[in-house]
């Protein structure tokens, strides 16, 4: 059997890319606020006006959806507790371990060069679902992986009930996100017109609607992957008229809400117009590079197949890299790099990322996912 990055080099690539998208962000915000500000402020702004951060998780969500429920489908001529559980412990040892190091590596960073965690925020922290306990996030970026865990349960939840092979299984799960963000703020601002304020709220209902969207990207993803294995041999269902112009118009409707929020901004209740004037542009962005990325460009060379191979652990440990490096030039411990210009501290970053996630692919990641596929088939 030909692997992932094999067959789907283009998505890989699409990793590495996410990867550095977001990783152009979050450093080079970090770094602008150290004691003297380095020159090259225009290296921030533009990031920030694109928001590459979260075009870079719109492209990491989609690749999930694309990725995750085949991977379901894929053990399909198992019985259904048996692809479930080779799904699952698939899933746990892919995800967990490295994540792990990384709760470990931050909360090591945490003690020596920033602010110590307390102990039970880090073990709270290796269950990846901290928030359901109250306990606040040692990474702030694992807020995502939290979105993957309740993608993984829905997709089981559809296996379970024989409609994720269909394309109108996808579609429902599509529709429950934006209909969560269409219609949960007018409902819930009845009941409590404070509702977004993060003092009257939890962060969880705070985020829920964006979360909802998030989850609906995801699903059209998976669809991408049903239009995509269309005319292939074992691949999914044919598409039915109505399906068709559903995944048609998801992305256009995306796209478009921007607009409609411009046109209509004054017209809309303040805190949903300030949420798609926000929120909506970089999903915009990011769907809109999927598509491009996945049909006309295809990117497929050895070198971006192998930074999608360690894009997860480049998305892990990037702030551990950058927060190390701030400390040291707030703290004057690199006079050699003083004042240089945000940049430098950017590539420097890229590089000391993509060395020290290469270290952990090899020594965590692969044994581990090797480990879990062997665990998984008895």
């Amino acid at each position: 059997m030909t692997t992932l990055a094999q067959r789907f080099g283009y998505i890989d690539a699409q990793r590495g890319l996410a990867a550095l998208l977001v990783i152009w962000l979050h450093a080079t915000d970090a770094f602008r606020q150290l004691p003297t500000p380095p020159v090259g402020e225009l290296f921030y702004a533009f990031s920030a006006a694109i928001d590459t951060g979260r075009v870079g998780v719109i492209l990491f969500f989609a690749i999930s959806g694309f990725v995750i429920p085949s991977s379901l489908r894929a053990v399909s001529n198992q019985t259904k507790p048996d692809a479930l559980r080779i799904f699952v412990v698939r899933r746990v040892f892919r995800l967990y371990p490295a994540y792990w190091v990384s709760v470990l590596g931050a909360a090591l960073m945490g003690m020596f060069l920033m602010t110590p965690f307390s102990p039970q925020t880090v073990l709270l922290n290796l269950t990846m679902i901290q928030s359901i306990f109250g306990a606040p996030d040692v990474l702030g970026l694992y807020w995502t992986l939290r979105l993957e865990l309740i993608f993984y349960i829905a997709c089981a939840l559809l296996f379970t009930l024989g409609v994720l092979q269909q394309p109108r299984g996808l579609v429902v799960g599509m529709f429950a996100g934006p209909i969560i963000f269409a219609v949960l703020p007018r409902c819930v601002h009845l009941l409590n017109p404070n509702w977004l304020n993060p003092t009257s709220s939890g962060p969880f209902l705070n985020y829920l609607t964006e979360y909802a969207l998030f989850i609906s990207i995801m699903f059209w993803g998976a669809l991408f992957r049903c239009w995509h294995d269309r005319d292939q041999t074992g691949g999914a269902q044919p598409f039915s008229r109505a399906v068709l112009v559903v995944f048609i118009l998801f992305p256009l409707g995306v796209c478009i809400l921007p607009l409609i929020n411009w046109i209509f901004y004054t017209h809309l209740p303040s805190a949903l117009a300030l949420k798609l004037s926000v929120f909506m542009p970089p999903v915009s962005v990011g769907l809109g590079l999927f598509i491009l990325l996945s049909t006309k460009i295809q990117i497929n060379s050895r070198f971006t197949t192998w930074l999608g191979e360690i894009s997860y652990s480049m998305y892990l440990f990037h702030p551990l890299v950058f927060y190390t490096l701030f400390a040291l030039l707030r703290d004057n411990r690199l006079p050699w790099l003083a004042n240089a210009h945000l940049a430098v501290y950017l590539i420097m970053t890229i590089l000391c990322t993509i060395a020290l996630s290469s270290l952990i692919y090899y020594a965590v990641e692969k044994p581990m996912i090797k480990l879990g596929r062997k665990l998984s088939i008895r």
